[in-house]
């Protein structure tokens, strides 16, 4: 099983060091693509761990100014600490926002599983006060996110839309994929009206297409929002959709922790094991 989750991680992650994330920046630059850098953890449970998570953050940035790639960051609350306390987790996330202001940088909050996704929401909401350099991604297939979307617009917040990738009960989630699909275009047109600066976040062909041509429909030009998919994943479409002058940004995720994070992926919820099948030939 790990050699066959080896083969994937060629592909799919940039190796295990800030270094391999750098160079495949470099190289999706070289094409017109921008890149948001994840340094892979979630769920620590020991302060120090968090601590560490944070500390690698600002040295990615720090490598990010001096090589002058065009990249942002995203990271995830459980790997700043979420679970041991909310204050552990605020602390690192300051640090790393404040030092991503220092080199004009932006930071990008992933969304995770179901639990942490009210937490995840209070915690941005009130730092975007003090900090206008963040973002937050907003899954489809969660019941809630109309509302959240609403509010997240309303306060002028930078909202990366994605569909979801986790195991959730049908009391919270859409179970179907077309009531998810349906959401995620609802939102992603109110998003490209009254949104700040969004990102549509798939790679589902009809949905890239319906997002283009609902802005030339209602004259929202290409610097008002980003297309955003993962490394390794419709490559030719990033190339194209770049190349016709859209912001392309790809989610380039690095780290020691490649394994066990791909590892629960593809456990938690068979869809995430033939999404990557479908699109190896890409």
């Amino acid at each position: 099983m790990n050699r066959f989750l080896g083969l994937f991680a060629r592909r799919y992650i940039a190796g295990e060091g800030r270094k391999d994330a750098i160079s495949v920046a470099m190289g999706l630059n070289s094409h017109g693509i921008l890149v948001s850098i994840d340094n892979l953890g979630e769920m620590v449970k020991i302060t120090g761990e968090a601590v560490a998570a944070a500390d690698e953050y600002i040295k990615l940035l720090e490598e990010i100014k001096e090589t002058g790639i065009q990249a942002d960051i995203s990271l995830k609350l459980s790997h700043m600490g979420l679970d041991i306390g909310e204050e552990v987790c605020r602390t690192n996330l300051e640090r790393v926002i404040k030092w991503a202001e220092e080199v004009n940088n932006f930071v990008w909050f992933d969304m995770e599983r179901g639990k942490y996704t009210q937490g995840t929401l209070d915690i941005f909401f009130d730092l975007h006060k003090r900090h206008n350099n963040i973002g937050i991604a907003i899954q489809s297939y969660l019941k809630r996110s109309e509302r959240d979307v609403g509010r997240l617009i309303e306060e002028g917040a930078r909202v990366r839309l994605v569909k979801g990738a986790y195991k959730e009960p049908p009391e919270i989630a859409f179970p179907e994929k077309r009531d998810v699909d349906r959401n995620f275009e609802l939102l992603m047109h109110d998003l490209l009206l009254r949104g700040n600066r969004p990102a549509i976040a798939t790679h589902d062909m009809r949905l890239i297409e319906a997002a283009l041509k609902f802005a030339r429909e209602n004259g929202i030009g290409n610097d008002r929002f980003e297309f955003q998919m993962l490394l390794g994943i419709k490559r030719t479409v990033q190339k194209r959709l770049a190349e016709e002058g859209y912001r392309m940004r790809v989610y380039i995720p690095y780290g020691p922790e490649w394994l066990p994070y791909i590892t629960r992926r593809f456990k938690e919820r068979k869809e995430n094991v033939f999404f990557f099948i479908r699109n190896i030939f890409d």
